[in-house]
């Protein structure tokens, strides 16, 4: 099996930030996984998306499941 050109990030807390299709309430971005392109340093980057989130090289998009995914990563990493 070969790697996927995306790696797995879960989003950076930002405190306050507020999602306007959610009534103002806070949004639950922290169970969403977005897809990250490589290469990637672990530590924080940018998602495909444009979410700032926190990634591992090790976490292969394609086989790390371990929530959710945003919508748009999924239509751009497949």
């Amino acid at each position: 099996m070969t790697a996927s050109l995306f790696v797995t990030g879960t989003p950076a807390a930002l405190r306050g930030r507020r999602s306007p299709e959610h009534d103002g309430n806070p949004v639950s971005e922290a169970a969403v996984a977005h897809a990250v392109a490589r290469p990637v340093v672990d530590g924080l980057e940018s998602s495909v998306c444009g979410v700032l989130v926190t990634a591992a090289a090790a976490d292969d998009w394609r086989t790390v499941r371990t929530a959710p995914r945003c919508e748009e990563c999924s239509r751009i990493a497949g």
